[in-house]
């Protein structure tokens, strides 16, 4: 038996007789040493081939069924939890892959106590909008969301704007290596976040005192590791813990916004030509090209005749080089020679369609060209050129709160 074969029927056994099992590793509080919550972490059956998570994971999306395990860990880490009374709010972390996040919201009820959802970075931008939902839908239930493993890969950095966690959770390199420009660059951009949105950052993998020491540089004040506790069972009898403060309400935007609806709600808009918000949207995506794989930007063309020659050219650098680049236009098909670029059609009521938009967000840079279409002039030939008013904005929740939209339309 080939083992491929092999992995196939060890998980068909695991997943048909529920062989799953929970350990619990304690999330402390630094200064204290308090545990305030812990995280639940998924094994496979002991001695078998897929006893180790990275195993287990690796052969369910292998072979197809990665949604499926994701969900049956979630109801045995919920089963193990509550059996041992572990239901304060937000006092246990469940994990969650990015691909796997669309059975969420069959495995959390309004009657599951608020927890902590932990998204782990693999994977981020393959379905944005999904990923979005997914959000939306946890903290609709008041649950808390982490990032984990930020800073392992660059997209967990450029989408911690538009993801918005509460919780960082640093990846374990980051406390563990010697200081470096990689680890400058994460730093600087986790503050900033951190700094914007009151987030709180959880290093991971603590060790040793130089670890813990590592933690408090990076900005954590909780953490996680063999220094604190490995993960086992729950103790008996659970210890009182206080869980994670309620999540901080940051700015929403209401169900069909659009990029000018948000921005000209709070910023004056203008009126000019198309030959101006050209140059504005070359000069936006070569700051997105700077900003590299940290950076994200997303588009609309209104239409997909207007994604041709130079501007599909851009995009397709764009789409090689940023962490998440997407486009959306009226008509729009995706572009099987361009997998990396998002793309999605307009719908035809969508207010949208009548918008030309450039949304740019990176660590160190936030802009937001949001322009609507205006109606012809009295009077004014069928040669004459189009008119848009607009705004220009480089505020950041403004910029984020638009990206947000057109992701969520990806």
């Amino acid at each position: 038996m080939s083992m491929v074969g092999s992995s196939r029927d060890v998980l068909a056994d695991i997943l048909l007789g529920s062989r799953l099992r929970t350990v619990f590793q304690p999330i402390v509080e630094l200064e204290t040493r308090a545990t305030v919550a812990y995280e639940a972490l998924t094994r496979g059956p002991a001695g078998s081939t897929l006893e180790s998570p990275d195993a287990l994971f690796a052969a369910a999306r292998a072979n197809g069924r990665l949604a499926e395990l994701d969900s049956a860990c979630r109801v045995e880490a919920f089963r193990a939890a509550f059996a041992a009374g572990l239901d304060t709010p937000r006092g246990l972390f469940i994990n969650s892959e990015p691909e796997a996040l669309a059975l969420l919201a069959g495995d959390v009820r309004p009657t599951t106590p608020a927890m902590v959802l932990e998204i782990t970075e693999r994977l981020l931008t393959g379905d944005p909008a999904q990923l979005l939902r997914s959000i939306d839908h946890v903290r609709d239930l008041g649950w808390s969301v982490a990032l984990d493993d930020v800073g392992a890969d660059s997209a967990s950095i450029a989408l911690l704007p538009l993801i918005n966690p509460e919780i960082i959770k640093l990846d374990l390199r980051l406390v563990r290596e010697m200081p470096n420009q990689h680890v400058a660059r994460i730093m600087n951009a986790i503050t900033a976040h951190a700094e914007s949105t009151g987030a709180i950052i959880v290093a991971e993998g603590i060790e040793t005192e130089r670890h813990l020491d590592n933690a408090r540089a990076m900005g954590a004040t909780l953490g996680q590791g063999w220094l604190f506790g490995r993960p086992v069972d729950l103790p008996n009898p659970l210890p009182s813990i206080s869980g994670l403060p309620s999540p901080v309400v940051g700015l929403a935007e209401a169900p069909g916004s659009t990029p000018f609806t948000i921005s000209a709600s709070r910023r004056v808009a203008r009126a000019y030509s198309r030959d101006l918000l050209a140059e504005i949207s070359r000069h936006l995506e070569s700051r997105a090209l700077a900003g590299g794989d940290t950076a994200v930007v997303l588009s609309t063309f209104q239409y997909a005749s207007n994604f041709v020659g130079d501007v599909a050219a851009r995009y397709a650098e764009l789409s090689e080089t940023v962490a998440l680049a997407g486009i959306l236009a009226a008509d729009l098909e995706p572009d099987p020679t361009l997998p990396r670029l998002h793309m999605a059609a307009i719908a035809d009521r969508d207010a949208l369609l009548h918008e030309w938009s450039v949304a740019v967000v990176t660590p160190e840079f936030t802009a937001l060209l949001a322009a609507r279409e205006l109606a012809p002039q009295p009077g004014a030939g069928a040669d004459a050129e189009p008119q848009f008013e607009f705004v220009l904005t480089h505020d950041r929740a403004i910029t984020i709160a638009a990206a947000r939209s057109l992701m969520a339309r990806l």
